[in-house]
């Protein structure tokens, strides 16, 4: 998983962590998902030579099973979320969704 992945975890969780402030004309990012992140920004940097790959701190890539996240340890607002059944990826039914959306 990436920080992209922890909000995948099924725990019923959602964990809103550093953001920044756009409501100046001229607005300078700093945000990088404290709280609400494992670790720190710098746990998920790869190296530039290979930007696909999987080797970062918090990696389960390839991984047979892995426990959650401890949402608990995190910093950022908790907030109670609906919890759905996860489904696996797929293609099935992408025409149909993409045909709605240019007409």
């Amino acid at each position: 998983h990436g920080l992209i992945g922890q909000t995948f975890d099924g725990d019923g969780v959602a964990v809103d962590g550093a953001t920044d402030d756009y409501s100046a004309y001229v607005v300078y990012t700093k945000a990088m998902g404290e709280g609400a992140i494992e670790g720190v920004a710098s746990d998920y940097v790869i190296d530039r030579a290979d930007p696909f790959s999987t080797a970062f701190k918090y990696s389960r890539f390839g991984a047979s099973s892995a426990a959650p996240r401890d949402a608990a340890a995190l910093t950022g607002l908790h907030r109670k979320v609906e919890r759905t059944q996860l489904q696996s990826a797929g293609t099935n039914g992408d025409d149909e969704v993409t045909v709605r959306a240019y007409e």
